[in-house]
């Protein structure tokens, strides 16, 4: 963790003149957008996303830390007189804080009692698995999509990503330490490869069922709601689970040519970790705490595809994990807790939280400053009945990093499907298009998945943007040839 955490503060460069150029990419990103004639657009709304420019530049050059750069619309909203200090403030009360320390705090928890190394042995003990890094990364991105066809993309990552971090550091561990040290401290490419694999596997699991992604159920209501098209779950499940199956090859080809592993055999690798097995003893105290709140966990967030609870969402339960993690103990005459107050310090890494919660505020910034609805005049106004799978591809992951996905969905959905049905296209086949392309995955501020994934530290801003980029490119096309497959092939959508 203090490798992770050396690697995420941002330290000044030496040369005064990169300094000097990282500090004004924000100010000249304001500046060029500022000066772009965009009719329509009201002058605080211009000024608002002139100011979400800078704020992303800096993001990019980071001449300060993540944590600061994400404090500037507090600065630049009430100078510019668009919105108050007090109303801009308010933004900032996102419901990804709670959820994103849980999983960091859970994630520590899970290494410091030892859990992560016992299920890291005993996956890597089972014949075929250790034999290379490439087949490490294709288990993690399967096992996954599993996991993500009935839990929501950002409690699929929290649950797999200790484990495939673990997973990954002993089977580096096991093959070479020099791996690791000639990195100067840094995670070494598999370990990269195996985070964005659990981030890439739950885009893929969530495409295959309505309880795979938050926005599935959304954009289904919409359906209905706007146009008259019902689907239930089971006609969702028969086109998603080609989509889930189709997405596979895909992001693991991306992982092999944009993070390729530096493990390409690991000799003898399943008996090493049959003799690391039989060393590891009884599970101890706090293991066993640990392993009761996972198991709570994924109870929890598999509830509501099954029972509905009153108050219970997936938003809710790392926040219950964290009290749990300080209230249970492992040794009450002592008053020692699962984990302690210093592990809330050490545990957390706050560079990255806090860049995570300021980017969703700047996300939702976008809608009162009436960015979102000039947007939605361009598309009608805009989009032909041949480029409208195609326009709606590309644009809706474009929006949902720009503001997450189930604005992105919301948005689009509102716009698009009633168009569809005026020009005579499908709007069930849109649905697909913008659930499938719909989860961020190029930037950690894309949303809690894609958060929680670069919160591991094993990911660097400029290699999770690369091979997010690739994939989503790669998906958008795969997604879109496929629905206007699929949806009517299978006839999995009742029209009205």
């Amino acid at each position: 963790m203090t490798q992770v955490r050396d690697e995420l503060i941002n330290e000044v460069p030496t040369g005064s003149s990169r300094l000097l150029l990282k500090i004004l990419s924000g100010p000249i990103a304001f500046v060029v957008v500022w000066l772009i004639p965009l009719a329509g657009l009201n002058p605080n709304a211009h000024f608002g996303l002139s100011a979400f420019a800078w704020t992303l530049a800096w993001w990019v050059t980071t001449p300060v830390p993540w944590s600061v750069t994400g404090f500037l619309p507090l600065v630049l909203f009430p100078l510019g007189g668009v919105m108050s200090f007090n109303a801009t403030a308010a933004l900032y009360g996102q419901r990804v804080l709670p959820f994103v320390l849980g999983v960091m705090l859970f994630g520590h928890a899970f290494q410091k009692h030892g859990l992560a190394r016992r299920m890291a042995v005993n996956i890597l003990s089972i014949a075929g698995v250790a034999t290379s890094g490439n087949r490490l990364i294709l288990m993690i991105l399967i096992s996954t999509a599993a996991v993500g066809t009935l839990i929501d993309s950002a409690g699929t990552v929290a649950i797999m990503l200790p484990i495939a971090m673990s997973v990954a550091r002993f089977a580096a561990e096991a093959e070479t330490t020099r791996a690791l040290r000639s990195t100067g401290g840094r995670a070494p490419r598999l370990m990269e490869a195996a985070a964005l694999a659990v981030l890439f596997g739950a885009a893929a699991g969530g495409m295959a069922t309505p309880a795979g992604v938050v926005f599935n159920p959304l954009a289904i209501s919409l359906l209905e709601q706007l146009t008259g098209y019902r689907v239930s779950f089971a006609q969702w499940t028969m086109t998603g689970v080609f989509l889930t199956a189709a997405a596979i090859p895909v992001y693991f080809l991306t992982l092999r040519v944009m993070s390729p592993t530096e493990i390409k055999e690991i000799a003898d690798g399943a008996a090493h970790f049959r003799r690391e097995r039989t060393t590891l003893g009884p599970m101890n105290r706090g293991e066993k705490n640990v392993l009761a709140i996972l198991i709570l966990m994924v109870a929890l967030w598999f509830s509501p595809a099954v029972v509905a609870i009153r108050g219970i969402d997936i938003w809710i339960v790392p926040a219950i994990a964290i009290m749990l993690l300080f209230l249970i103990p492992i040794d009450l005459r002592r008053g020692e807790m699962t984990l302690t107050t210093k592990d809330f310090q050490v545990g957390v890494l706050w560079n990255v939280l806090f860049m995570i919660v300021s980017s969703a505020a700047a996300a939702d910034a976008l809608e009162p400053l009436g960015i979102t609805e000039w947007f939605g005049d361009i598309v009608k106004r805009g989009v032909s009945v041949a480029a409208l799978p195609w326009f709606t591809a590309f644009i809706t992951p474009i929006v949902a990093h720009l503001t997450s996905g189930t604005a992105a969905t919301t948005m689009l959905s509102t716009i698009l499907f009633p168009l569809s049905v005026d020009l005579g296209f499908n709007p069930a086949i849109l649905a697909r298009i913008i659930t499938g392309t719909a989860l961020g995955i190029c930037f950690p501020f894309a949303g809690a998945a894609a958060g929680t994934a670069f919160a591991s530290g094993a990911i660097s801003f400029s290699g999770m943007a690369k091979a997010g980029i690739v994939a989503t490119i790669m998906m958008a096309v795969v997604v879109t040839a496929l629905a206007m497959v699929l949806v009517p092939a299978f006839g999995a959508f009742t029209p009205p």
